[in-house]
């Protein structure tokens, strides 16, 4: 054991494990590749050794660190644990399950994929972006595109109320009562709210004649001021619309990462793969990418290819000892004993889900061997899957509490953004992929017209999915 080693504390929080990865052995070498603008491959990283691993790097990357993962289903895992073991959110480039097309109601996806453009273009840009291979394939507008269809305010600027109503109007928006969704716009005197599809919030813009007299970004909600603002830029509701369909648009996320990215590629092989099946799947293939060339743009920036399974490379390589952590039988009764077998010359770190838990399972494990010699410590977060991690002085567990008792994280539950619907005088208004909600079977998605014959009579039927 070197000295190094012997004299690195244990980390006692999920926020110290990121500083406790940066001076493992390995580590070092790996960024001062990338630092060279050169790849570099990490190997042995199972389960949320992995998220770990990109928090350190996105912790010590110059800007922006583009996670990619393979499956959708891993997003909100991996932003749970990258939110524990960072403090900071990463920001979500979603993939749409239906491309939109020409006639496609602006949906919550078109606009978080169009507000991420938009947060890469500010500054400071987000530390971490998650995103799959699936969103990747999908284009985004150009920043041509996006430019001749945004228009920029300023306070003291002469715009004209009556000429941005016009502009609003000739760009998709909808004309409210009041503001609620983004492609919305409302009007009141002097006064026109504004919520653009790539805003986190809607604007209040205030006119003194023809000048801009006030920007400020309000709560759709409660109406409460969130802050003024000194100049604004509205982006035209089509962009997430007409020109939301792939077919229209030219660009592609990694255009709009900033210089100094650093992309992670996780589990390459099965990137390549979910990509495949994702575009044997899609009807039309027009404007898409391959994963090829998806893979193209990603290994334009300084890239870390990550896997789980050896990896053989000529790039600068991290090996981890990483292993998985032994099951637990879920009774309470034994877990106590179970995790001082499992772990018996191990440092122990717990996640649990809330304080409440962490005081329980402080009271069930009190007495045990690893809790008596000080090896045990409880806190609150998120860890998905935990791991054993090999370093030189010793082994590090980095458990979630819901693995000892063979339950599923709780889910909390989020409010659903209200669509946007409306009553149809006729079924010639529906359009092939629409949402509709059926009196007697619920909600649908319309996929047509067919027509049946019945006693010797031939009638027109709905076909919905």
């Amino acid at each position: 054991m070197s000295s190094r080693a012997a004299d690195r504390p244990w980390p006692t929080s999920l926020r110290d494990l990121p500083s406790w990865v940066e001076t493992t052995e390995g580590f070092a070498p790996l960024l001062a590749a990338l630092r060279a603008r050169r790849a570099a491959t990490i190997d042995g990283a199972w389960h949320s050794a992995a998220a770990l691993t990109a928090a350190a790097l996105g912790l010590a990357a110059p800007r922006t660190l583009l996670v990619v993962l393979a499956h959708p289903r891993d997003l909100d895992a991996w932003s749970d644990d990258l939110v524990s073991f960072t403090g900071q959110r990463p920001a979500l480039f979603p993939a749409w399950d239906a491309l939109p097309t020409i006639h496609t109601v602006l949906d919550e996806v078109g606009g978080l994929r169009l507000r991420l453009l938009r947060h890469l273009e500010s500054e400071p840009p987000p530390r971490f972006v998650l995103t799959t291979m699936q969103a990747l394939l999908q284009p985004v507008p150009s920043r041509e595109q996006l430019g001749q269809r945004r228009l920029a305010l300023r306070l003291g600027a002469e715009i004209g109320l009556e000429d941005l109503v016009a502009w609003l109007g000739e760009h998709g928006y909808q004309r409210m009562d009041a503001v609620e969704l983004p492609g919305e716009f409302s009007r009141r005197g002097g006064i026109v709210d504004v919520y653009s599809p790539d805003a986190e919030a809607p604007y209040r813009i205030e006119f003194f004649g023809d000048a801009v007299e006030s920007i400020r970004q309000f709560a759709a909600d409660t109406q409460r001021s969130l802050g003024e603002l000194q100049a604004v830029e509205i982006t035209a509701r089509h962009v997430a619309g007409a020109l939301g369909s792939a077919a229209s648009q030219r660009g592609h996320l990694c255009d709009y990462l900033p210089a100094e990215t650093w992309t992670m590629l996780v589990e390459t092989a099965e990137l390549r793969e979910q990509g495949r099946h994702y575009l044997e799947r899609v009807p039309d293939l027009t404007g898409l990418y391959s994963p090829e060339a998806v893979l193209q743009q990603l290994v334009r920036f300084p890239s870390i290819a990550v896997s789980g399974l050896p990896a053989g490379s000529m790039e600068t390589t991290w090996h981890l000892r990483v292993e998985s952590v032994e099951r637990f039988s879920g009774d309470v009764l034994k877990v106590r004993d179970e995790l001082d077998a499992a772990a018996a010359n191990d440092f122990v770190l717990i996640a649990c889900h809330n304080e409440a838990e962490k005081k329980r399972l402080g009271d069930v494990l009190a007495a045990g061997q690893l809790a008596r010699q000080g090896r045990l410590h409880l806190v609150v977060g998120h860890v998905a899957a935990g791991f054993r991690w090999i370093a030189e002085e010793g082994s590090l567990v980095v458990l979630g509490d819901h693995e000892l008792f063979h339950r599923e994280r709780a889910q909390a539950i989020v409010p659903r953004r209200r669509l946007e619907a409306r009553a149809i005088d006729s079924f010639l208004d529906l359009r092939e992929d629409d949402l509709v909600v059926h009196l007697s079977h619920g909600i649908a998605r319309f996929r047509g017209m067919e027509l049946l014959e019945k006693n010797g009579l031939t009638e027109e039927h709905l076909v919905l999915e």
